[in-house]
């Protein structure tokens, strides 16, 4: 077996591997198992395709009009990958230009069959690329563009936790196409385009399992995370929604279940440019200021005057919306965490018995 084929290979196979997985996956939602699946899919169609156009490449009993046609299709598909990953975390805007935008590509892509612009089969039946190979690149390039930043405004949702995994799917894919690009011998290219998806698969599933489903702060969970490794001069912020209970009691779970959506956004809005957010129980809410942020006990009374303030300006316009109790304690990167927590509550209950 070829280099090649077994490159070929082991795209298919870890792409059918991921499609298994995908599909029997309780974490994921519908849009992402639909877009996700569809893209592995895809590779392996294109990746097939593109085998086929390699053997067939200089082969003179192979028909000119089928390797011009299987490349056509190959070309005209790669764009629409990163597109449907944009689809799987679901924050496509702007939907209907995306799709015309696809179309416009594929159209130019399969009038090259006969103008022989992008991409063109001589008459030894040797692939060549076209006078305007350039606008294909573009097109791609501007695909992976639009993803890019679609995901890393969808990661500001989520408080843009790990960042780091999204620029690593988008240096794989990129390398990849460079490569292709520099030198048209080169047939890694899907195998970084699935590189790219499993990243991407992975980013999206590190940031669904770190956030609270109702509020999309990040979960108790991604809170214990962060305590065990804190070894930096911060400080913790704890909030609790006085008589929450009387709320869920009196104007329903449904309603209940507005008010956290509703402080939560409070919290964000207040604390997400200096800390990480998290929802730690049913009505507890925790900040823990980032590492940079930090700078002196004043700042933590500004920023928690101006979370009140926000709360107060929420109730005004709807008086049945709860007030909210906060306490903090600094932490100086050694003394213990149990107690700075500890802390933090006492602060806040003795808060909350004034709000009484």
């Amino acid at each position: 077996m070829s280099f090649y084929s077994t490159v070929v290979l082991i795209t298919i196979v870890l792409s059918i591997i991921m499609i298994v997985h995908i599909n029997n996956s309780n974490i994921v939602t519908e849009n992402a198992r639909k877009g996700f699946c569809i893209s592995f899919t895809i590779i392996i169609f294109v990746s097939f395709l593109e085998w086929l156009t390699y053997f067939a490449d200089g082969k003179p009993l192979f028909p000119i009009w089928l390797h011009t046609l299987l490349s056509a299709i190959e070309f005209s598909l790669a764009p629409s990958l990163v597109v449907l990953w944009v689809y799987a975390i679901g924050n496509i805007k702007h939907s209907r230009i995306v799709i015309m935008f696809l179309l416009l590509h594929a159209l130019i892509e399969f009038s090259s069959i006969w103008t022989g612009a992008i991409y063109y089969i001589d008459e030894g039946n040797h692939y060549c690329r076209g006078e305007y190979y350039f606008i294909y690149i573009i097109c791609y390039t501007t695909a992976i563009a639009v993803m890019f930043f679609e995901a890393y405004y969808f990661s500001r949702k989520y408080q843009n936790r790990n960042f780091s995994s999204l620029i690593a799917a988008f240096c794989s894919l990129f390398i990849g196409i460079v490569a292709n690009t520099m030198d048209g011998d080169i047939k890694t290219a899907w195998l970084s385009v699935t590189t790219c998806c499993v990243l991407f698969y992975i980013y999206y599933i590190e940031l669904v399992v770190q956030s609270d489903g109702l509020t999309r702060l990040l979960n108790r969970r991604s809170y214990e995370s962060h305590l065990a490794k804190l070894n930096y001069r911060t400080a913790v912020i704890i909030f609790d929604i006085d008589k929450f209970k009387d709320v869920n009691d009196t104007y329903g779970h449904a309603y209940g279940d507005t008010v956290l959506k509703k402080i939560s956004k409070a919290i964000l809005r207040c604390y997400n440019s200096k800390g990480l957010c998290y929802r730690i129980g049913g009505d507890e809410f925790c900040v823990i200021l980032n590492k940079n942020s930090f700078r002196s006990e004043s700042m933590i009374i500004k920023l928690n005057k101006r979370f009140t303030t926000l709360l107060e300006d929420l109730r005004r316009k709807e008086p049945t919306m709860p007030t909210v109790s906060v306490g903090y304690e600094l932490f100086n990167g050694e003394n213990n965490i149990s107690d700075i927590i500890h802390n933090a509550d006492t602060m806040m209950y003795s808060n909350k018995n004034s709000n009484r």
